[in-house]
């Protein structure tokens, strides 16, 4: 048997438990983009290294399509540097609202099994309170 009280933190523990799940996935989600932005960033540098290699003499399509190119590697991998500053701060904005719900969700655990052992203290001391009522008084 459970106080009303009890119950309260109970449910409100459930609930911090379900926030703390989707507060994990939008975590792991970030974690997620950012390993693959971060893979997207490295090919695109290697890219880049390699269009600015000299190579021997080219046309000047050869040159524009080198060129444009070039400026469109560097448009994508500046876009990308962008990309995983900011991921940086949402997975540390993601991690510290996790830590928050797992502290919220143990101080709620504390707090419903204090609940529970108050409950169950104040039935014991009523239980105590009847058996001393029913017990015949002796006289002297």
């Amino acid at each position: 048997m459970m106080s009303h009280k009890a119950r309260l933190y109970e449910l409100m523990m459930k609930r911090e438990k379900l926030a703390m799940r989707q507060k994990s996935d939008v975590l792991m989600g970030l974690v997620e983009d950012r390993t693959r932005l971060a893979d997207l960033d490295s090919q695109l540098s290697e890219l880049l290294a390699e269009s600015t290699k000299k190579s021997g003499p080219l046309s000047v399509s050869a040159l524009r399509s080198k060129a444009f190119y070039g400026r469109e590697m560097a448009q994508q991998r500046e876009f990308a540097v962008n990309r995983l500053d900011f991921l940086a701060v949402e997975i540390e904005t993601a991690q510290a609202k996790l830590s928050q719900a797992k502290q919220k969700e143990k101080i709620l655990a504390e707090r419903a099994v204090s609940e529970r052992r108050a409950f169950a203290n104040e039935i014991d001391e009523k239980a105590e309170r009847l058996r001393n009522l029913r017990r015949p008084v002796q006289k002297m």
